[in-house]
C-alpha cells in the first residue's frame, strides 16, 4: 500500500474510533433558561438530526440525576422532551444509543380523535384540558357553530373518549361532571374560545363553520398535532377561499399553537382572533395594555350549578394592530360580544398564535393567576429556551 493509501486508512480508522467513542459516551444536550422566571413542565424541541445522525432512531435519554425521560420524534423532525428549567440556569440531558432495557411504554397525555359516531367531532386533549371542532356531518345537518369548544378537565389522563362512550351509551352525559370535568361551554355562531377569522368589507366576521378534513399527524405522548382543512367559503369578492390550520397541543401547556394560512384570496384582508363574552360575565375580561394577550373568565352556561370558572386566553407572539371589545348586535343567545385582536392577513403567509383554557376546578387559581400565566407564556415565546447539542 502506498503512503496515500495508508493515510486514507488511518483517517477512516480514526473517524470510526471517534464515532464509537461518541456513541458510547452519548450526546449531551444543554438547555439554558434565559429568563429570571422558572419554566416548569415545559416541552423542549431539539433538532432530531443532531441526535439521530449520531445515535440512530433507537436511543434513550436521562437527566443529570440519571432519571429516564419520555421523548417523541415529531413529524417535522424534532425530538421532544419535558423538564423543569429554573431561571438563569442550565439543565443537561444525555442521549445514548439503544433503548433502555427497563423502559416501559410511555403514558400518552396528548391525543386527538375523530368521532364519526358523533357528528364527526374532532376532539383533542392534554393533561390540562380538552377541545372540540365540529365536522362534516354536523355541517351537512345544518349546524352553524363556528368557534372552538372547551371540555374542562380536572385530571391529567385522557378522558374524552370515555366521556363520548358513556354519553352515547346513555350512562353518563358529558354535560355533567362525573369526577373528571365536563362540557359546559357555549360556542354558537361566535369565535368561541380563541378562533381566528377574516373580516368582511362590511365589518362583519366571516365565521367558518366546521372542518372539511382533519388529519391527525401525531398523537402523543408529548404532543398532539392535527391539520385542519376548512370548507371553501366566499369572503367579500373572493370565492373558494380555503383556510388551513395546523394545531399542536403539548403536555403541560394550557395553550394550543395554531398556524393558519388561506388560499383563494385576491389581496390583503383584515383578520381577528378572539374570545366570546357571555352575558353571565360581561366585564370579566382583560385586554393587555401591551397587546400581548386577551383573557376572559367564563362562568359557563349554568353558573348556578357550581360549574366553576373557565379561564380562556389568546396570546399573540407578535403584537397585533389593536385589541378591543366589540359588542354583538344583535346578541347571539347568551353571547353579547367578543374581545378580539386585529391584524392583517397577506396571501401566502403563515400566521401563528396561541389560544387555550384552564379551569378553576382544574388548577387555575383565578383571573389574576391566569393573566400572569399568559404574560409569562408570551415572555417565553419572545425569549425561548436555548438548546445546545455537544
Amino acid at each position: 500500500m502506498n503512503l496515500s493509501g495508508i493515510k486514507s486508512l488511518s483517517v477512516a480508522v480514526a473517524a470510526i474510533a471517534i464515532c464509537l467513542c461518541s456513541c458510547s459516551r452519548g450526546v449531551t444536550v444543554s438547555v439554558y433558561n434565559p429568563s429570571e422566571k422558572a419554566r416548569n413542565a415545559q416541552v423542549v424541541e431539539i433538532d432530531a438530526s443532531s441526535i439521530t445522525d449520531r445515535l440512530g432512531v433507537d436511543f434513550n435519554v436521562k437527566d443529570s440525576q440519571g432519571n429516564p425521560l419520555v421523548t417523541q420524534i415529531t413529524y417535522d423532525n424534532k425530538i421532544l422532551l419535558q423538564g423543569d428549567f429554573p431561571g438563569k440556569e442550565t439543565r443537561k440531558f444525555v442521549f445514548r444509543k439503544g433503548k433502555d432495557r427497563n423502559e416501559s411504554v410511555p403514558e400518552v397525555y396528548c391525543m386527538g380523535q375523530i368521532r364519526h359516531d358523533m357528528q364527526d367531532d374532532f376532539t383533542w386533549e392534554n393533561d390540562r384540558g380538552g377541545y372540540r371542532l365540529y365536522g362534516p356531518s354536523y355541517r351537512a345537518k345544518g349546524g352553524n357553530v363556528s368557534g372552538y369548544d372547551i371540555w374542562t378537565k380536572s385530571v391529567d389522563y385522557p378522558v374524552l373518549s370515555a366521556r363520548y362512550d358513556d354519553h352515547m351509551a346513555g350512562c353518563g352525559s358529558y354535560h355533567k361532571d362525573h369526577g373528571t370535568g365536563m362540557d359546559v361551554y357555549t360556542v354558537g355562531r361566535t369565535l368561541g374560545a380563541g378562533m381566528n377569522a377574516l373580516m368582511l368589507p362590511s365589518g362583519e366576521i366571516a365565521y367558518p363553520c366546521a372542518y372539511q378534513e382533519c388529519d391527525i399527524i401525531e398523537n402523543g405522548p408529548l404532543r398532539m398535532t392535527a391539520k385542519i382543512t376548512c370548507y371553501p367559503e366566499t369572503v367579500g369578492e373572493d370565492q373558494g377561499v380555503v383556510e388551513t390550520r395546523t394545531i399542536s397541543l403539548d403536555k403541560g401547556s394550557w395553550l394550543n399553537r395554531t398556524e393558519i394560512s388561506y388560499t383563494g384570496l385576491s389581496g390583503e384582508y383584515p383578520m381577528v382572533n378572539g374570545i366570546v363574552v357571555h352575558k353571565q360575565n360581561t366585564k370579566g375580561y382583560v385586554l393587555d395594555e401591551g397587546k400581548r394577550f386577551l383573557a376572559y373568565g367564563d362562568l359557563t352556561d349554568d353558573k348556578e350549578k357550581g360549574n366553576g370558572i373557565i379561564f380562556i386566553g389568546v396570546v399573540n407572539p407578535e403584537a397585533p394592530d389593536s385589541v378591543a371589545y366589540h359588542p354583538l348586535e344583535p346578541n347571539a343567545g347568551d353571547a353579547v360580544g367578543h374581545i378580539m385582536s386585529h391584524t392583517s392577513y397577506r396571501p401566502g403567509e403563515n400566521y401563528v398564535y396561541y389560544w387555550g383554557s384552564g379551569w378553576s376546578k382544574g388548577g387555575v387559581r383565578g383571573l389574576k393567576a391566569w393573566t400572569e400565566y399568559l404574560g409569562d407564556f408570551h415572555e417565553a415565546l419572545r425569549n425561548p429556551l436555548e438548546v445546545r447539542v455537544k
